[in-house]
């Protein structure tokens, strides 16, 4: 049998190229490499190694005992025996060692933080050494300490913020909770917290008491439509069972691309709430003031009116009761009065009417009468004659009276007739008068019904015009007021007459942009489901850099005293929060329109 041929060679042949390929990996590969023998003496090194470790060649390594080379020392400067070095666990321990808290020495002097592996080596299962692995991690200790000085400023301003700060994971429940939330909340610590529901927790009811369903919660609309919220108008429940107004904001948090919960900031605004309501008290003051100069003016002019006709009436009555013993005594007999009432009657009713004639012509009717008097024989015509022509009565109205009367009494009945006449005028004054004082009082007592009794259903147009009334004595001769009202419209659903404020607001600024002279347009009209009041000024309009402001409070353009600029943000108020509305505007140079526009009534819910 023939001999087979020999093997070394093709073994040497593999052998060679697995040698060149792990050469190959060794020289590719970032990490340092290095291996020791049983008295740690380097037996080999990669070029990693030696560029971390800061030599020029490996021939500066191979054959040095590697823990005296560059691991001799530990990061705080003391020594680092030998026999406590983990890397040789490897050889003691017959174990590999995974170290990151150490560092190695390079060639200079100067040190590096490293993270190392160090396995031992066998050959035909006996120990020859071992190999360790190394990488420089300075930048990933930056990167670390980087980190750590964030979360720490995080915590920092975490626990140093006042406003409450907490995290829901996707199941709602609490991921973390600062100190200013455990404390707004009434807890005693964040354990309390922790792992809970908020919902569930603190946010279970609503400010008017019904149960809040944690499918309607505005704070997981982060999670469940993956955007921000903002909330002003709900309450937080604290540990007692007390809760608070709060505002609060909520946004979705993500890592690496997927949602994974959401923070919630949160701040109690009942104190927010309590000045807010002293400045809706305050300008409610300022509004009743404007109702007051208001009234005061309109009243005064009846007023006076009265007062004047009624002090003349009792003169007039006298001289009244005068004339009438004076036609007894000159024997006037019943069928003669008869005609002078039926006269009285007829010439009462056409008083009330215009007579329509010009200064000059009233003066020559006057010297006329005067004439015709004289003439028939009455006394003192001349005096009687302004009283007979403002009463409407004609020239043949005297012929009819003198020839229905005997001569011997006409100038009595004339005399009688002129003071009925006045007397009738007189006691008409007084009673138009008090019925605009009337009028008024019931204009004032209707607008001042503000906030008070239950929701009702209101046609806007009242309270427009009520306004109107009470800023009568502001809209001047220069001021024209036009109304364009579609009477058609379903009424709304306010608080009594808390709209009127607005009205009030809206008009009366538009009469200070216009100053004496302009035009004040009220439209009204449906828009979809909503009321819609338009009031417009053609003054000079609002300048366009203050136009983002100019719902602000205390923000006003007027003259000190003469603005609280607290009018539009009430208004604005009223008609959002409380009407479920909108106030919106529109100015420009020549037009500056105010848009309020509220749901029907029976779009709002009762209370």
């Amino acid at each position: 049998m023939k001999d087979s041929p020999t093997q070394p060679a093709p073994v040497a042949e593999n052998q060679a190229d697995s040698d060149e390929l792990v050469r190959l990996l060794l020289a590719s590969t970032g990490e340092g490499i290095y291996g020791i023998d049983l008295d740690g003496n380097c037996t080999f090194a990669n070029p990693a190694c030696v560029r971390l470790l800061g030599f020029e060649s490996d021939a500066e390594v191979l054959g040095r005992n590697m823990h005296e080379l560059v691991h001799h020392t530990r990061a705080n400067g003391d020594s680092y025996p030998e026999e406590e070095c983990r890397i040789y666990r490897a050889f003691r321990k017959h174990e590999g060692t995974h170290v990151d808290d150490e560092v190695l020495w390079r060639a200079d002097g100067t040190s590096f933080p490293t993270e190392y592996w160090s396995y031992p080596v066998e050959r035909e299962a006996e120990l020859v050494g071992c190999v360790v692995t190394f990488v420089d991690i300075s930048e990933r200790r930056r990167v670390e300490e980087e980190l750590r000085q964030t979360d720490e400023l995080v915590r920092l301003l975490l626990a140093s913020t006042g406003e409450g700060i907490y995290g829901i994971d996707l199941d709602g429940n609490c991921t973390f909770a600062n100190p200013a939330c455990v404390a707004l909340l009434g807890f005693e610590r964040d354990a309390d917290l922790l792992g809970q529901n908020p919902h569930r927790l603190v946010h279970h009811t609503r400010a008017n008491g019904d149960p809040y369903p944690e499918d309607e919660c505005r704070i997981k609309q982060a999670l469940r439509e993956h955007e921000g919220t903002h909330v002003d108008d709900e309450v937080l429940w604290r540990a007692d069972g007390s809760s608070f107004p709060a505002e609060y904001w909520s946004y979705p948090i993500e890592r690496d691309g997927e949602l994974v919960g959401c923070v919630v900031t949160f701040v109690d605004i009942s104190e927010r709430r309590r000045v807010e309501r002293e400045l809706r008290q305050t300008e409610k003051m300022a509004a009743l003031g404007k109702v007051s100069a208001g009234l005061t003016h309109e009243l005064n002019n009846p007023a006076a009116a009265a007062g004047r006709a009624s002090g003349q009436l009792v003169e007039a009555l006298d001289e009244l009761q005068s004339a009438t013993l004076a036609m007894t005594r000159g024997g006037i007999g019943a069928q003669e009065w008869e005609i002078l009432d039926a006269q009285y009657r007829g010439l009462r009713q056409r008083s009330g009417e215009p007579h329509g004639l010009s200064p000059l012509e009233v003066s020559d009717r006057e010297e006329e009468f005067a004439a015709r008097l004289d003439a028939q024989g009455v006394a003192d015509g001349w005096a009687i004659a302004p009283t007979l022509v403002g009463a409407g009565i004609r020239g043949e109205d005297l012929d009819a009276i003198a020839a229905a009367l005997p001569a011997g009494v006409l100038g009595e009945a004339i005399l009688w007739l002129c003071r009925a006449l006045v007397v009738h005028e007189l006691a008409g004054t007084v009673a138009r008068s008090s019925r605009s004082i009337s009028e008024l009082v019931d204009v004032v007592k209707s607008y001042s019904q503000m906030d008070r009794g239950a929701v009702q259903s209101v046609d806007v147009h009242d309270g427009i015009e009520d306004t109107i009334t009470i800023l009568g004595y502001k809209l001047g001769r220069g001021i024209e007021l036009v109304r364009e009202y579609d009477r058609d419209l379903s009424p709304v659903e306010v608080q009594g007459s808390e709209l009127n404020e607005v009205w009030m607001n809206l008009i009366d600024n538009a009469i200070g942009a216009i100053g004496e002279q302009g035009t004040i347009t009220i439209r009204t009209y449906r828009e979809g489901d909503h009321v819609a009041v338009d009031v417009t000024d053609d003054g000079p309009g609002i300048p366009e850099e203050i136009q983002p402001r100019i719902f602000d409070q205390f923000f006003t353009t007027k003259e000190v005293g003469q603005g609280t600029g607290l009018g539009l943000d009430v208004a604005r108020r009223i008609v959002t929060e409380r009407c479920g509305g909108q106030l919106d505007f529109h100015s420009r140079p020549g037009e500056t329109r105010f848009s309020v526009r509220i749901p029907f009534a029976e779009r709002i819910p009762a209370g």
